[in-house]
């Protein structure tokens, strides 16, 4: 006799039966009908939608006994907005073609026209993406699009003075290149803070951090969560797979009974969770001016309850619950994308000071804004100091020229950082200090360019005092007064070492501490902070040669450790220049002394920051198979296979 399998045991069913719940609950949120069966509410909530859409018209039209309107859909535009740079843009792009123009076409450099031909392709490129991008700089992927191209700009203006300084024939030619692109490239800044500044902020402070698109998918993988965490999704659990999920679903729901915590059980519906996501997704779908406003005020409130529900059920399972854990991640990506993204300072760029009171906020300039101005206006009369000094530099000492360069290449960086930036001081303007630790290497007397003219060497000391590494008041900064506390400790631990080991304090570590607040108030710079966390580096290194370790601190190592990275980066990049200039300029002896320098100024640099050149870091590396692991246990087998003992070698060995 037959059996019949029932539905709910098959597959097939199954799966239909998601599907079709997922299309009804697609169609009640997008149409908001009550029954996605019924054909009359779904045809009249699709009027309703596209009410203004021609075709929409054009039924309506035919229900009524007229003809159907045989009308073409209009296009979508995006209106231009007004830009007062408009007529400089064209004037950056004349100046760069006619110096690429001139550069093609000069005899001296027919060895590498073809470099050279590269380098118009890219640039144009770069040009045409990074002003597309920079008008739509609202949204964040343009914006980040914007500022690499601009980067790329300021890389091809450098290397052109690199070039320039070691063709002498040709240096007027190669740094009016540079400054050309120098031009576009700070344009692009200065287009992104017009296209923030034209939709009319007002006093809001919100910046979409994450592209629309992006939203959808964050807000479908919390509802892929939530239904593999309450065992809704097909094939949840295995016949042999433990219910983690479904344990950590009735600990967490009791969690928040007992600990008075019931609003948050309304998250572990789907049709709540999806209605608070759409929600807000839809109203971000609005880039205007009001909705970005409407944003910003209403979604801290909007996701309370998912930072809430993070909160209390991260350490209030147990055991551990994958699908628990990975619902709570995707509440908190969710959560996070309507963190506001940097970028106001943009506007700071593109306005003048005059117009920010009333019309962009009641604020005025912050002390990190009065910073990025200063550093503009200097960076701009640096740049004009060198192209002055240029002729002579070529002459006498080419690699001065080409630190100097390097200094200017690094206050574009800087411009960039903190454009970006949030606080007075926060890791994007402390990624930003570390080129006060080039120019400090660069000017030094034993450097190339110690015998630089006083007033020159007087400015670049304080742009790098006074702009880059500026004296915070700790009081008013968190981040600068935790860190003072925790590098006090660290600072007294290695003194009691040292004193327990009956070393000495070669390295001052005890009066660069002194020099420090030592309560919540008074000023501190990363001057002093780097200097004494550099003295605890070398005296933790002499403490383990003599058999003593001394714990570091994590959360120090990170407040200077932004400040290393960004000169390891600038280490790591300057390395990998010296086959791209070897290969535009004649083999002369200069190109390596002056590569040299820069490695040897950079590491210089880290070394007073950390208080130890830049280690070579591993390359992305694969964890071990399981089997990997135990023949590396049990028969000192490396990784690679190396010392796997092969046991039947004898049986095939001829006898």
């Amino acid at each position: 006799m037959p059996s019949y399998a029932s539905s709910s045991s098959n597959p097939a069913a199954l799966t239909a039966n998601q599907d079709r719940l997922v299309l009804d609950n697609l169609i009640r949120r997008e149409l908001k009908v009550g029954d996605p069966s019924d054909p009359q509410q779904v045809a009249q909530a699709l009027l309703e939608r596209y009410r203004g859409d021609p075709r929409a018209q054009a039924i309506t039209q035919e229900s009524r006994g007229l003809p159907f309107l045989q009308a073409v859909a209009p296009v979508a535009t995006v209106p231009a907005q007004s830009a007062a740079c408009g007529a400089e843009w064209q004037q950056a792009l004349d100046d760069i073609e006619s110096d690429l123009r001139s550069l093609t076409a000069d005899a001296i450099l027919k060895d590498v026209k073809p470099e050279l031909h590269g380098w118009a392709q890219a640039i144009r490129t770069a040009l045409a993406e990074g002003y597309n991008a920079a008008r739509f700089a609202l949204d964040p992927r343009n914006r980040d699009k914007g500022l690499a191209m601009r980067r790329q700009l300021n890389d091809y203006a450098r290397l052109a003075r690199l070039v320039g300084a070691h063709t002498p024939a040709l240096v007027a030619n190669f740094r009016k290149f540079a400054q050309s692109l120098d031009e576009a490239a700070n344009l692009l800044l200065v287009i992104m803070g017009e296209a923030l500044a034209n939709v009319g902020f007002g006093g809001g402070r919100y910046l979409p951090q994450v592209a629309y698109s992006e939203l959808q998918t964050r807000r479908d993988a919390a509802i892929y969560a939530l239904r593999n965490l309450v065992g809704s999704t097909q094939m949840a659990y295995g016949p042999e797979d433990w219910p983690r999920g479904l344990d950590a679903y009735r600990q967490l729901t009791e969690l928040l009974e007992a600990q008075g915590q019931n609003d948050l059980r309304s998250l572990l519906v789907e049709t709540e969770l999806a209605r608070t996501m759409d929600e807000l997704v839809q109203r971000s779908g609005d880039s205007t001016a009001d909705g970005l406003r409407a944003v910003g005020s209403t979604a801290l409130l909007a996701l309370e309850r998912f930072r809430r529900m993070v909160k209390v059920a991260r350490r209030g399972i147990s055991p551990e619950s994958p699908a628990l854990y990975a619902y709570l991640e995707a509440l908190q990506l969710f959560a996070s994308a309507f963190d506001s993204a940097g970028g106001f300072r943009l506007m700071k760029i593109a306005r003048p000071p005059i117009l920010f009171y009333g019309l962009y906020g009641n604020t005025g300039m912050d002390d990190a804004d009065r910073r990025l101005i200063d550093l503009i206006t200097r960076r701009g009369i640096l740049a004009e100091t060198l192209d002055c000094l240029a002729g002579s530099c070529c002459l006498t000492n080419r690699s001065c020229l080409v630190l100097l360069d390097k200094v200017l290449y690094d206050l574009d960086r800087a411009i960039d950082l903190y454009a970006l930036g949030f606080s007075d001081f926060g890791a994007t303007e402390r990624r930003a200090s570390a080129y006060g630790f080039v120019i400090d290497a660069v000017i030094g007397a034993d450097r190339p360019c110690g015998t630089l003219d006083q007033p020159v060497v007087e400015g670049l000391q304080t742009l790098a005092d006074t702009v880059l590494r500026p004296q915070i008041d700790i009081a008013r900064d968190e981040g600068m007064r935790v860190a003072v506390r925790r590098i006090r400790g660290l600072a007294q631990d290695i003194l009691d070492a040292l004193a327990a080991a009956s070393l000495p304090d070669d390295e001052g570590v005890g009066d660069r501490l002194a020099a420090l607040p030592a309560g919540t108030t008074g000023k501190a710079g990363i001057v002093a902070l780097t200097r004494l966390y550099a003295a605890i580096v070398r005296s933790a290194a002499a403490l383990q040669d003599a058999g003593v370790v001394v714990e570091g601190d994590a959360e120090v190592g990170a407040y200077v450790g932004v400040v290393e990275q960004e000169l390891c980066l600038q280490r790591e990049m300057e390395t990998r220049w010296s086959n791209l200039v070897h290969s535009m300029v004649a083999n002369c002896g200069t190109i390596d002394v002056s590569l040299g320098q820069l490695r040897e100024v950079v590491d210089a640099a880290t070394e007073a920051v950390a208080g130890e050149a830049c280690r070579e870091e591993a390359p992305i590396d694969l964890p071990p198979a399981l089997e990997t692991s135990l023949d590396t246990l049990v028969d000192s087998v490396e990784r690679t296979g190396l010392g796997r003992p092969n046991r039947v070698a004898a049986l095939q060995k001829r006898r």
